[in-house]
């Protein structure tokens, strides 16, 4: 290590010698000359120095002046911002606020306009954004739209607070902006908006009192980066102004986070020393600015004074210099000889200076200097080698203690994993850095060990951080001695281990859950290896599938529980399964140990290992034969009592129409019957009154031409009894009476065609005299009557043969299906007017005509009836629920919701006919019936 030293410092030595020019930089002459100009450098630069420093000190005064002045008026503006919205947010937590009478609101709202004058107005909006309540003590509160403006929509939907930006009023022509809160109900819920109108006038109160000395201005900028107010001027006459692209704008928000001196073209075109501040509550900026020529006046002043002093001390000090540089450079030249010799490694070189100023301690200094040179070159390797350990290490945590436990050494390592610094724990003791006191005992035991001696160790341990974060250590503890023997440092080198022991006891707790659910689950648990072989098989897999794990281990599964017949479809899901990632479900028979058959719910998915391949196939299995067996008996039970309550519903329906038409023909043929006979008593007579009356009228007039009447009392009474007139008229009573007579036939036998008691067989019967028959019944109710106008029937018979049918029932469908018509129409007349009545008369047509159905090997005749109204119609809805049963639209009372499901069993079920129906709203209703002309060749059509 000498050596290469010596081998650094001789050539510069000989150097140094070999060239005669550079005597003159000896350290001789550069003292003897360079002292003078080292004054003036060292005194020039210092005195410069000083008075750039005071001049940056003056500046920044001024600078922070110009802050604070920025900082208190900014600070004044939010404090004064904070009562208004204070006194806002108060009403606005009142709960149930919405909920309160208007007169409630109203005195609440003027409570809070009182408190201060800036409130220019404030109001209540509801949940729609409408407004509820207002109060305004200079002018009328207006808003335009407020439910869509960003006031409502922040305030209401986003539950915020919201500062409108700043606006000049129209009426009051002076800067204002809006403070908007939610309030809520008593639901505690958001519902609707508390807001206020505030008048900006106390910003120029703020600012005219900032004093900013004699030229300095103030004024503020909002968040858009308008002037909303400036001293000097009045809120009356202000207008706003986007100063966002001036050039003080930019240079203020270029240096706002800076140290630079903020000097810039002001507001007012000048070159200002300006200062903002941040007005938090609404993001606003108040801007202080004072014109540089009187910011730096006083500066401008100190500097010709210090430049002066520095002048005068200058000229002085290089005097002074001058006389004592010949003291220094005869001892310099021989420190310098020495030196020289001694770079040259002539280590016995000394130095006799009998100076008693620095020099001579030099002189001393130097002489011990070679024979302390060894020892220190050696001490420096020692150095050198210790950092270079700890560089070495630094990647972990390395705390390097003294003999007394107390910190010289901590790395960043330790720093970032503990929160703490250097600075903070450097000279305390280690086991002090542990606030648990069973950590701090512990660390300081092992200490003691390694003192004793036992070092090196290795173990784990806690280290407690900053932030009371436990951390696990693995630690490795050295000693480092000195040429005695003794400690000298102690070093503790760790790595943090806490997530990998916090992975391994998760894992661990994670395995034993996994085990537990494996062995106490209802669910098979099989695992399957890539040949489909049983790797794992749980007690519940045992207890469904009869086989021990044991059994079932190392097993194909075709050879367990896979019958013959679904083995191709096993293998096929398999394959899918060892292909793809995702799981697949199914339901499967298998079979157990002893034969027999099981359904079951699988739910498979491949199993995924470390390096992302399939290294196998996890299974999830229930029986679910019971279930299965119980849902195909309950789906059973279902269908047959659907059937069984369908049936019922139809059968019931039946048996009470069929007993309501029994008791109704019964009724008829009855009535028909007692007025029939005397009826044809009467009828039967009449031919002979007539006669009787004529001859003896013929009588009376051959009485009257043979004995003219010359007794006075019989003349009297044929003018009393007008007897000319009696003959005239009795003719056309008993030709009356006939036509009554018969017309009381005519309705005793539609009574009885209509009933055909006696008809319950199938038989060819005209269907056009059925229908004349339900007419005939339905006759008072198509009249007119005071409750609503005559229902026209219109005729379009057309040309049919005898059907063969159930004249009766079919009788029945007539009449259900017209009495619905005239109930259609009768309710729509109440709706329309007599006007519409008139031009569009209720009316229903009937059509019959013969068909032919080409349909089916054969040809066969169908007679079709259409029944149409004009009426109001049906909707779609209506209209394909009509043949339910129990359906109807009628109100209660009034319908049962069998007569069209009843009618349609007839014409379908006991004619093998087809009835339709067809109505769209506002444009009527169609009923179309088409039955067999034969039924046996319906019958023969249907079975075919």
């Amino acid at each position: 290590m000498k050596n290469q030293r010596h081998d650094r410092v001789l050539p510069i030595a000989r150097s140094s010698r070999s060239h005669p020019w550079q005597r003159f930089f000896s350290i001789a002459h550069q003292l003897r000359y360079g002292l003078i100009f080292l004054v003036l450098l060292s005194l020039l630069p210092t005195g410069g120095l000083l008075i750039y420093l005071s001049f940056q000190a003056q500046i920044q005064q001024s600078r922070s002046l110009q802050e604070e002045r920025s900082q208190t008026a900014a600070g004044q503006i939010d404090n004064y911002l904070d009562d208004l919205k204070r006194k806002l947010s108060y009403l606005a937590r009142v709960k149930g606020l919405t909920n309160f009478q208007p007169q409630a609101q109203q005195s609440l709202l003027e409570a809070l306009t009182r408190h201060n004058d800036a409130y220019e107005g404030v109001a209540i909006l509801n949940r729609k954004g409408q407004v509820v309540a207002s109060v305004s003590p200079y002018e009328p509160l207006k808003l335009e739209n407020p439910a869509n403006s960003p006031l409502f929509i922040r305030a209401f939907k986003q539950q915020e607070d919201y500062v409108s930006p700043v606006e000049i009023n129209p009426q009051t022509k002076q800067p204002t902006t809006i403070l908007a809160v939610p309030i809520r109900n008593e639901r505690d819920e958001v519902d609707g908006v508390l807001l206020a109108q505030v008048n900006l006038n106390f910003l120029w109160f703020i600012v005219s009192q900032t004093d900013v000395g004699k030229t300095g201005y103030v004024y503020v900028v909002d968040e858009r980066n308008f002037l909303i107010a400036q001293k000097g001027s009045k809120p009356e006459t202000f207008q706003l102004q986007d100063i966002s692209k001036r050039p003080l704008f930019q240079f203020l928000k270029a240096s706002g986070n800076t140290k630079r001196l903020n000097v810039y073209q002001g507001l007012k075109q000048v070159e200002v020393l300006g200062a903002s501040a941040l007005v938090r509550s609404v993001n606003w900026n108040v801007v202080v600015e004072l014109p540089t020529a009187e910011a730096y006046a006083p500066v401008y002043q100190m500097l010709s004074v210090m430049g002066g002093s520095l002048a005068v001390v200058t000229i002085v000090a290089v005097g002074i210099g001058y006389l004592f540089i010949r003291q220094i450079v005869v001892p310099l030249q021989r420190l310098t000889t020495a030196a020289t010799e001694l770079s040259a490694g002539q280590l016995d070189t000394r130095v006799n200076i009998d100076s008693q100023n620095e020099l001579g301690t030099l002189a001393i200094a130097f002489n011990n200097m070679a024979t302390q040179l060894e020892e220190l070159i050696t001490a420096v390797e020692v150095e050198r080698n210790f950092v270079s350990a700890i560089l070495e290490i630094a990647g972990a945590l390395v705390v390097v203690l003294d003999p007394q436990g107390q910190i010289v050494r901590f790395n960043r390592a330790c720093e970032q994993m503990t929160d703490y610094s250097f600075s903070e724990v450097k000279g305390r003791y280690f086991w002090d850095l542990f606030p648990n006191s069973d950590l701090a005992g512990q660390t300081k035991t092992t200490f003691e060990s390694l003192k004793a001696g036992n070092f090196p160790q290795q173990y784990e341990g806690s280290w407690m951080s900053k932030n009371q974060q436990l951390r696990r250590i693995a630690w490795s503890d050295s000693a480092l001695l000195d040429d005695r023997g003794e400690i000298e440092y102690i070093i503790k080198t760790g790595i943090d281990i806490t997530q990998r022991k916090q992975a391994e006891e998760e894992l661990k707790a994670s395995e034993q859950r996994l085990s537990f659910i494996f062995r106490k689950t209802s669910l098979a648990i099989v695992e399957w290896d890539l040949n489909f072989k049983v790797t794992a098989w749980n007690p519940a897999a045992e207890k469904i599938f009869g086989y021990t794990a044991k059994e079932a281990l190392g097993h194909h599964g075709a050879e367990l529980i896979v019958p013959a017949s679904a083995r191709k479809l096993v293998d096929k899901l398999m394959n899918e399964l060892l292909s793809e990632t995702r799981g697949r479900y199914s339901v499967n028979e298998n079979i157990t140990k002893d034969g027999k058959t099981i359904i079951c719910e699988w739910f498979n998915t491949p199993l995924v290992g470390d390096a992302g391949k399939i290294v196998g196939v996890g299974s999830f299995s229930l029986d679910i034969t019971e279930r299965k067996q119980a849902e195909a008996a309950l789906r059973q039970a279902k269908e047959e009592a659907e059937v069984a309550l369908k049936t019922l519903q139809q059968t019931q329906a039946q048996l009470i129409q069929a007993e309501k038409m029994s008791g109704l023909g019964q009724l008829v043929a009855g009535v028909a019957h007692e007025i029939n006979n005397p009826v044809n008593f009467i009828y039967g007579n009449l031919s002979h009154t007539a006669d009787y009356t004529q001859n003896l009228l013929n009588l009376i007039q051959l009485y009257q031409q043979t004995y003219p009447v010359t007794n006075a009392k019989i003349q009297e009474k044929i003018e009393e009894i007008e007897l000319d007139f009696i003959s005239e008229d009795l003719p056309k009573i008993l030709t009356s009476m006939k036509v009554g007579a018969d017309r009381i036939r005519q309705i005793v036998l539609s009574l009885r065609n209509f009933s055909r008691l006696d008809e319950a067989e199938m038989k060819p019967v005209d269907i056009h005299e059925g229908i004349d028959s339900t007419l005939m019944i339905l006759q008072n109710r198509l009249k007119a009557n005071p409750d609503h106008p005559a229902i026209e029937i219109v005729k379009e018979y057309g040309d049919l043969p005898l059907v063969e049918c159930y004249a009766g029932q079919l009788n029945q469908v007539f009449m259900n299906i017209l009495a619905n018509a005239i109930d259609a129409l009768e309710n729509y007349d109440n709706q329309r007017s007599p006007k519409d009545i008139q031009q569009n008369p209720s009316r229903i047509t009937i059509r019959t005509k013969l068909v032919t159905n080409e349909t089916g090997p054969g040809y066969s005749k169908n007679v079709v009836i259409q029944v149409q109204d004009n009426g109001f119609g049906m909707t779609e809805s209506v209209r394909q629920q009509v043949f339910n049963p129990f359906f109807t639209t009628k109100p209660t009372g009034k319908g049962t919701g069998l007569g069209l499901s009843i009618s349609y069993q007839i014409v379908v079920d006991k004619h093998g006919g087809l009835i339709q129906c067809f109505s769209q709203p506002h444009q009527g209703t169609e009923f179309r019936i088409e039955i067999p002309v034969l039924q046996s060749g319906a019958v023969a059509l249907v079975g075919k």
